[in-house]
């Protein structure tokens, strides 16, 4: 699998946006109990216009992205979706051992939350090594180092 990673581009509005709303609408929903589209279009575009979105490419297609925040005191995994069609192929999991890799060469963690609904990304973050340190409402906090 070769995935290769490149910062959004303007033409990517629209893709992500369905990303957005295809990987997160049930888990939403199963969380909170409701799926608010102009909430959800409100955080999909606070995202859009103020975080440093990276696109994940399988043979030069859109199949993911993730965003990551270098903090004075940790690597913050802020999202990763990758798209449902390209899932359980190794693609999330290959991105955050990479991840992982960029955090340890600066001596940081590497912290992330998920949603309590989320238990299969719960579980793979597990798997990985990472612990959960803390927790709140609706999502799990969880470190590697």
């Amino acid at each position: 699998m070769n995935i290769r990673i490149r910062p959004v581009r303007d033409s990517d509005y629209q893709w992500l946006l369905e990303l957005h709303h295809t990987v997160y609408r049930d888990l939403i929903t199963q969380e909170f109990g409701y799926w608010d589209d102009d909430e959800e279009l409100g955080l999909f575009k606070n995202a859009w216009e103020s975080k440093p979105i990276e696109i994940l490419l399988q043979n030069d297609n859109p199949v993911g992205m993730f965003i990551v925040d270098v903090r004075v005191d940790h690597l913050w995994l802020d999202e990763i979706q990758i798209d449902p069609r390209y899932q359980n192929q190794g693609i999330g999991t290959g991105v955050i051992g990479r991840l992982i890799v960029r955090a340890r060469v600066r001596h940081l963690p590497l912290r992330l939350r998920v949603l309590h609904a989320n238990q299969r990304a719960y579980r793979l973050y597990q798997r990985l090594g990472f612990l959960r340190i803390d927790g709140a409402e609706h999502h799990h906090l969880m470190e590697i180092k």
